[in-house]
């Protein structure tokens, strides 16, 4: 297996959290992978770790103060700013949240931050309510939009006792991103890749409507793995997930106004990757209004079959990828689709296991191509899952 983290540069930012311990084994194990890690503290964390804990594992100075550097430059922030390969501030608080969203550079991490041009992850840690706060979340938002990826914490037990969303993510998975990240290459440049995610609502009056349990969660991993890879993406989508800079994003309801926006867009494009759970039906009448329950025992519903997008472009000459969301005979009903709508590559997962499918961070699918290729992923977040999805692509798109 290839180590990615082999002579790789990886600044790692530790703030003021108590589980700022648990960069140093972060720290100590790319360092044994062959990384390059250079530590960046602010006067908070070397509350909880001491500079010595980190200095003697990376063999690298750690770096706290704008004033007393050690590089060639004479300016240490800047030197790693543009040097490495990667920034990660593991923990983050939602103090340094704050600065990075806006811009404020008042100590060693935010100033570096704000100077570089390379990939930043971020994974908080915070006690109590704060990450649901909502100026916490609208930081959030925005680190999101503008390229940041962020590690969302795990609930558990706090530190102080009480039980929420605050822990910090493991370590295993801070890891895999960081070599998912490193691993991404400019291999998709110039393609036009149209993607659909999220679940359809076929309205019956004014306030109700049928629906699914799909959130866009997979659909907009693809999108954003698909526009760092070098992508032109548009993404199709009834999600209210923010989209990062750089991806088209057309909001849309019903089936009826994807298939409208699919069918206008499809002959432009390389690829389409179908991760949106469309309704197969729709109620034959829509009630202008709201309908009054009164003197109502039982309401009918009569429902028509939406039109199949996938059988609408069957004839296109773009590569198509559809996703088979089954509760059972997954193998089999995943290849008849696959067969049935000339499709280049179908995803199958199981949305009936709890820990995976449409609500759920995490996902487990089955891959299989036109040609017989089969892949199958472990239990892995989405936007991991994402990744293979994509490097399952490139080895059949031109």
């Amino acid at each position: 297996m290839k180590n990615i983290l082999k002579n790789k540069k990886i600044a790692l930012c530790v703030c003021g959290s108590i589980s700022a311990y648990k960069s140093v084994d972060l720290a100590s194990k790319w360092v044994q992978q062959g990384a390059d890690v250079k530590v960046l503290m602010t006067k908070s964390a070397q509350k909880f770790v001491g500079k010595a804990t980190f200095e003697g594992i990376t063999h690298n100075k750690v770096v706290d103060d704008l004033w007393n550097n050690e590089s060639d430059l004479n300016i240490d922030h800047l030197d790693i700013a543009k040097n490495s390969d990667l920034l990660i501030v593991s923990p983050i608080t939602a103090n340094m949240i704050s600065k990075i969203a806006h811009g404020v550079s008042d100590d060693i991490i935010s100033t570096t931050l704000l100077a570089t041009e390379k990939p930043i992850i971020i994974a908080p840690a915070m006690d109590g309510n704060m990450y649901d706060h909502f100026a916490v979340k609208k930081n959030i938002e925005l680190l999101k939009k503008n390229g940041v990826i962020v590690l969302e914490p795990e609930s558990g037990y706090l530190a102080s006792g009480l039980t929420g969303k605050g822990r910090l993510r493991n370590q295993e998975e801070i890891t895999a991103e960081v070599e998912r990240v490193l691993s991404i290459a400019d291999d998709l440049k110039g393609k036009n890749i149209l993607i659909s995610a999220g679940g359809t609502r076929e309205p019956i009056d004014s306030v109700r409507f049928i629906g699914n349990r799909s959130s866009g969660k997979m659909g907009h991993s693809l999108a954003e793995i698909c526009s760092q890879r070098g992508a032109n993406v548009t993404l199709v989508t009834t999600s209210n997930l923010f989209v990062p800079n750089g991806i088209k994003k057309i909001s849309v309801s019903t089936a009826e106004e994807m298939k409208v926006e699919i069918i206008n867009l499809i002959d432009s494009m390389d690829c389409i990757i179908m991760a949106a759970a469309v309704a197969d039906f729709k109620p034959e009448i829509f009630n202008e209004g709201k309908v009054k329950k009164d003197g109502i025992e039982k309401m009918e519903l009569n429902l028509v079959k939406n039109d199949d997008i996938l059988n609408l472009i069957k004839d296109s000459k773009c590569i198509k990828i559809g996703f088979a969301a089954e509760t059972s005979n997954h193998d089999e009903f995943g290849v008849n689709k696959l067969n049935s709508k000339d499709l280049d590559m179908i995803v199958i997962n199981d949305v009936s296991n709890s820990q995976i499918g449409f609500e759920s961070d995490y996902n487990q699918v089955k891959i299989i191509t036109k040609k017989g290729d089969i892949f199958k992923s472990d239990i892995e977040n989405k936007k991991i899952i994402a990744s293979n999805i994509i490097d399952k692509l490139k080895t059949i798109i031109n």
